[in-house]
Parts: C-alpha cells; structure tokens; sequence
C-alpha cells in the first residue's frame, strides 16, 4: 500500500486558513490537488581535533527536510528543503562558528544533484550575518570492491 501526502492548492476570495500541508480557504474557493512523491530528509555532521592544536576541536553539519515535488521525464526529480547550518571550532570562533537556517530548490537525478539555495549565515563571535545566494553542482556515489552491487 502506497503512503501519499496530498497538497491542496486554492485560490478565491475569502479568509485563509493555513493548515499542514495544505492551504485552504473557508469561502469561495475553487481547488486543484496533486500527489507530492516524497518528503526525503537528511543529515550529515562531522567532528575533527587538529592534531598540532592550531583550531582545536571542532564539529559542522546540517539537517535537512526536503519535498519530492514531481519527477520530470528523463528521471529528473524537483526538489524544494529547508535546512539548519552548523559549523563550531574551539579555537578561532570569530572567524569559524557560523550556524544559520538556508531553503533552497534542486533537480536530482541518480547521485548528482543540481541547485541553489540562499542561506542566512550567522557569526555569533562577530555579531555580524551573511546572506548570501549560491548555485551548485553536487554527486555523492559510494562502491565496495570487494562487494560489487548488481
């Protein structure tokens, strides 16, 4: 059996009322609904400790929720998230903790990923931000020679 979340799209005139996962008016309204295809997160940290005591220990990462809007043909999946930004050092915070939220838009195909998002980066040392808009080209493929997938 097939798990799906329908998003209900509406317009007209009258009060809206904001609902998870769907918009809805309460009068007047004229509605179209289509079946999203996923809502894949992740997430992915590190920790490091720099063995000559330059940096120290330090530890960066994201999570990440995304919606599966709709497959294109050729296989070509549209892709909107939301994600939270983290990266922390012991030694040169000023210029190296940064944490902030980041949205963004991408077309996925196989291990490649193709997309932009902006992130509102946040310096707390600094008391300073950086917003900023960035495109980006990414894969992520992994093998075992001596365990070959078919």
């Amino acid at each position: 059996m097939r798990n799906t979340i329908r998003v209900r799209l509406v317009w007209g005139w009258g009060a809206w009322v904001i609902g998870v996962g769907a918009l809805v008016a309460a009068t007047g309204a004229k509605a179209a609904a289509f079946d999203i295809e996923g809502v894949p997160g992740s997430t992915w940290g590190q920790t490091t400790h720099e063995a000559k005591g330059l940096t120290g220990p330090g530890a960066q990462g994201y999570v990440n929720q995304g919606i599966d809007w709709v497959t294109l043909p050729g296989g070509v999946t549209v892709n909107t998230f939301a994600e939270a930004r983290f990266r922390l050092r012991e030694k040169n915070k000023a210029y190296f903790n940064a944490y902030g939220p980041a949205i963004g838009l991408e077309l996925r195909k196989s291990h490649l990923k193709l997309g932009a998002d902006y992130y509102w980066e946040r310096f707390p040392e600094l008391s300073e931000s950086s917003n900023r808009l960035q495109y980006y080209l990414s894969w992520y493929y992994e093998w075992d020679l001596k365990h070959p997938k078919r």
